[in-house]
């Protein structure tokens, strides 16, 4: 019994000096503000559009700049550090309530359902308690990030303050899609489409909200918002491919097909979307049985995807083309360009079936695949330059 009694007061000890700590303990760090949060959140996608092409570096500065003016305009640290010390030094009252309550309360609740007297819980019971519980519980959960929901509703709450603001309402627009909140999504690029209908990325993104709404379906509207955003730019890389996907849709596949073989024209090889892009080529190709070779490109490749082309040129040791071959090649058109590269690293390969432990060789070609958008077949050649380099150690 006195042991029992004993450990049933160290018992006591640890819950009342883990429940009174909070209360007496100083935070010596101050909570991020919420705007803050989702200022840096937003940062952070800015910076994620620029990587996936989505955003020039021009139109991405002067969101960084703008969000950095907003940051700037927040109240110092100090400032909000003395307003939660305020609000945290604790109230003697409470601790000796809580000294009390807790002794007390168990007691009560251990004459209530601890006696051994006291008759067992039928195992219905529990089930019914159970489900109620379990009921209540996911009631509870409003989402999978309560938080950002939290800041996402602060945003919209400031936007009733600034609505004329392209920016803002962009940046509320991508917080709702991280949320896969597609409604609000839709709203507030409905807002940003209201304000800049050319605007860089609003009519995609608006358009995108909306596929998700319909449940990745496109509308009349969503139709009509990309015909005009690609009439304004018929190189920008998110309209392509959504019309493209919309025309695929329609059973529209040749024309769909023109779409994408303009945007693989103009974009990097690198580019984040070219995987999703063959992937869907691919699936049209096969739908409709057409020839893809038949479809030529009628945009121009970027200056930067052309130079990237270019760069894939001087492959030393390589039979077949000599420098005039080369410079010819700098002359062709976007897909003549393509194909010449090709053939060109396709005799590389061919080269290092018969000279196996050329490690130059495997590293030149692992840059061409890799330049050329064929992942597998990069890490592949990669794979043999590191298992050349580990008989040569």
């Amino acid at each position: 019994m006195v042991v029992l009694w004993f450990s049933t007061a160290v018992l006591f000890a640890i819950s009342l000096v883990a429940l009174l700590l909070p209360l007496l303990r100083r935070e010596n760090e101050v909570e991020e503000d919420q705007e803050m949060m989702v200022y840096r959140d937003q940062l952070a996608e800015v910076n994620r559009d620029l990587d996936r092409g989505l955003l020039n570096e021009q139109t991405a500065g002067e969101m960084r700049t703008e969000i950095e003016r907003r940051l700037k305009r927040l109240k110092p640290i100090s400032e909000r550090q003395d307003k939660l010390e305020g609000r945290q030094k604790p109230q003697i009252s409470v601790i000796i309530g809580l000294i009390l309550f807790i002794p007390i309360a168990s007691y009560g609740i251990y004459a209530g359902i601890g006696s051994p007297n006291k008759e067992d819980l039928p195992f219905a019971s529990r089930q019914i308690r159970a489900e109620g519980t379990s009921s209540v519980r996911e009631k509870g959960i409003i989402s999978k990030q309560p938080e950002l929901n939290n800041l996402a509703e602060n945003l919209a709450n400031k936007m009733k303050n600034r609505p004329k603001s392209l920016d803002g309402w962009m940046l509320l627009g991508r917080t709702y899609m991280t949320l896969e909140r597609w409604d609000d999504a839709a709203k507030a690029f409905s807002r940003a489409y209201t304000l800049s209908p050319a605007g860089p990325d609003v009519a995609a993104s608006y358009v995108e909200a909306l596929y998700m709404v319909n449940g990745t379906k496109f509308t009349d509207q969503s139709k009509t918002i990309l015909q005009a955003a690609l009439k304004a730019n018929e190189r920008d890389p998110k309209s392509l491919f959504y019309w493209g996907l919309a025309l695929s849709q329609q059973n529209k596949h040749k024309a769909a097909l023109q779409n994408w073989v303009n945007l693989m024209t103009i974009s990097n090889a690198d580019a984040p979307w070219m995987p999703t892009l063959r992937r869907r080529i691919n699936q049209s190709v096969e739908v409709s049985g057409i020839n893809l070779t038949q479809i030529k490109p009628t945009l121009k490749p970027s200056k930067q995807a052309s130079q990237k082309l270019q760069a894939l040129s001087p492959l030393d040791n390589v039979p077949g083309p000599t420098r005039e071959d080369v410079e010819a090649a700098k002359k062709m058109s976007g897909e003549d360009r393509m194909a010449f590269i090709r053939s060109m690293v396709e005799r590389l390969a061919d080269r290092l079936k018969d000279e196996p432990n050329d490690i130059q060789g495997w590293r030149r070609l692992a840059r061409a695949y890799k330049v050329l958008g064929e992942t597998e077949k990069a890490k592949t050649a990669q794979a043999r330059v590191r298992k050349i380099e580990g008989r040569q150690n």
